[in-house]
């Protein structure tokens, strides 16, 4: 399989996305909508490292989505929120992204990648959350359990989560994806 370390790292990634999901957002409506995100979060990237060189998919990704800040795509309140959770979920499985959600956003503020404006809702949205903190994932020993009883990650268990996917998303970006790679 084409970049499957990368699809592992997503796989892992997205469980770590949907446990923060469920373990910050509370209030109905908003938890309703980002479980729902949840199930497409970085799945078009997944699709992605399938068919293309690994920094082709992320450079595409992050360019087309709006929870990624790097691009100048218009933004809905729960764009920023994907954001928050994107940022807070990394340490869980990224070892190369050990900052939670308020580290990082303060460190990107600090080197001025990050707007004032922009950094500001963003803490704005972790204070609502109960994570503007330095608290680390360390301390989230049920997150950690979560995490580590995953286990391996097969060439298996990534294909059903991307066919799952196309079944059950008939407006997938996988048709432009194959366009765009003519």
């Amino acid at each position: 399989m084409r970049n499957l370390e990368w699809c592992r790292y997503t796989y892992l990634h997205r469980r770590a996305f949907e446990y923060c999901v469920r373990r910050l957002i509370h209030e109905p409506e908003l938890r309703e909508e980002m479980l729902r995100r949840a199930k497409v979060h970085d799945m078009d990237k997944m699709i992605m490292y399938l068919f293309m060189d690994q920094k082709e998919a992320q450079q595409k990704h992050v360019m087309t989505k709006a929870h990624h800040l790097e691009n100048s795509l218009p933004r809905t309140y729960e764009d920023y929120v994907e954001t928050v959770i994107d940022y807070e979920c990394a340490p869980y499985t990224k070892k190369d992204k050990p900052l939670n959600a308020y580290d990082f956003t303060q460190l990107l503020m600090n080197w001025q990648v990050l707007d004032e404006e922009t950094g500001n809702r963003l803490i704005g949205i972790m204070e609502e959350l109960g994570i503007a903190n330095s608290e680390s994932v360390a301390s989230d020993d049920e997150g950690k359990a979560y995490i580590d009883s995953i286990g391996e990650i097969t060439e298996e268990m990534i294909l059903e989560e991307v066919l799952r996917y196309v079944n059950d998303n008939p407006d997938n970006e996988l048709e432009q994806i194959l366009e765009d790679r003519k």
